[in-house]
Order: structure tokens, then C-alpha cells, then sequence
């Protein structure tokens, strides 16, 4: 059974959420802040973990930063009220597998639960439109400067290399001695600053803008 931990400072809406988890299924601790869920943390072990922004002591934000710091492979689910477009860039930085509106449906929010375990990211419709472009592509986030002259990291462009190499993500994660959650955003991060939809294209944009070269031997 999973269990799963819930931070909401709203008791109603805390007890009812965890009585429809509960409902399918799901082993549930609830708590009415972030210094209480992080007591909880070191109590016991979750697979994953849904938080609300707004939080007394330390926000949503916080809260996920240190759960992460302390575990970077959790799952973790923001759900909401608040409008979260001018938070998206902040919190997918930060590392959160999904965002959902407290006005889910019950079939809807366990669905996209369902999805999260799966690590495939959730988000509101509206939020996906306001950052679909013309092009399909997300908006850079860097709007200060153009893509091609935003430097790679080093570990970027080790990433790339191994790309190159047609490694997978757990290889790379193997080799580089990474998560393979943190290769997913290294990834993720050079597709935006390479403008590229695939790996094979930011590959060859690599190549273009000379990032990496054509001796991609370990030697």
C-alpha cells in the first residue's frame, strides 16, 4: 500500500482529501504545516508527497526544497488554489513531478496521481495553453538572451556528450554518478537553451554551436 504524506493548513479540505485517498486505497498521514511534515518525514518513509503553496512556518516552496534536499527522488504533487502560472517556471526548477487544482474532480485528482507515480508531469489546461507557443514549444526562461548564447554547464554538456553516445537516462545517471531524476532536468534544461524538441536534435544544435564534437569516445 502507498502511502502517501499531505500538508494543507485547511483542516476540512486536509480531512477530506485523505478520506478520498483513502478511499482508493492509499495509506495516508496528513499534517497542518511544513515543520510538522517534516517531523513526520523522519517518523516514517512516503511515496509521495502533495503540499499546498500557502503553509504557516515555511511555504510550498520551502517545503519542497527540503524534501528534496533530503530525499531527491520523491514524488511530489502541488495542489492548489492559487493561480500557479507565474509560479510554473519556479516550481518545475525546483523539482515537483506535478501541479493540480484543488478544484479537481475525485477521478480526475486520482488519475493524475496515478500519473505522478508514473513520474509523468501533471498541470493544469490552462497553464499548458498559456505556455504552449505558435511553434509547440515552451517558452524560453531565459527571455534576456537568446538560447544559443545562454552557456551550457559542465555537467550539461556531459549529458550532451552522452546523448551523443546514445546512452539512456540510468546509464547516464550510472556514469555520471547522478539521480536519474537529475539527468531528466539536465535534459529538460538543454532542450530549452538548445531550442530542440529531441535528443537527436539537441545533439546535432550541440554539434552546431560546437558544445561537443565528433570524438565522442570516453577517452
Amino acid at each position: 500500500m502507498k502511502h502517501l504524506l499531505i500538508v494543507d493548513d485547511h483542516q476540512t479540505f486536509l480531512a477530506g482529501t485523505a478520506m478520498i485517498l483513502e478511499k482508493h486505497g492509499y495509506r495516508v498521514t496528513t499534517a497542518s504545516s511544513g515543520q510538522v511534515a517534516l517531523e513526520s518525514m523522519r517518523e516514517a518513509s512516503f511515496d509521495m508527497f502533495i503540499f499546498d503553496l500557502k503553509l504557516p512556518e515555511m511555504n510550498g516552496f520551502e517545503l519542497t526544497e527540503e524534501t528534496l534536499r533530503r530525499n531527491p527522488e520523491a514524488i511530489i504533487v502541488i495542489l492548489t488554489g492559487e493561480d500557479i502560472a507565474e509560479h510554473y517556471n519556479r516550481l518545475i526548477e525546483i523539482g515537483v513531478t506535478g501541479i493540480l487544482e484543488k478544484s479537481l474532480g475525485e477521478l480526475a485528482f486520482i488519475g493524475s496521481l496515478r500519473m505522478a507515480f508514473q513520474r509523468l508531469t501533471v498541470l493544469p489546461l490552462p497553464v499548458a495553453r498559456q505556455l504552449r507557443t505558435t511553434e509547440g514549444r515552451f517558452p524560453s526562461p531565459y527571455p534576456e538572451q537568446s538560447n544559443a548564447n545562454k552557456a551550457l554547464t559542465d555537467k550539461e554538456i556531459g549529458v550532451l556528450r552522452m546523448i551523443a553516445q546514445g546512452y539512456k537516462n540510468k546509464d547516464i545517471a550510472d556514469r555520471l554518478f547522478m539521480s536519474q531524476r537529475n539527468v531528466e532536468y539536465v535534459i529538460s534544461h538543454l532542450f530549452v537553451k538548445l531550442n530542440a524538441a529531441s535528443r537527436q536534435e539537441a545533439v546535432l544544435k550541440g554539434l552546431e554551436l560546437k558544445w561537443i564534437n565528433l570524438d565522442l569516445s570516453d577517452s
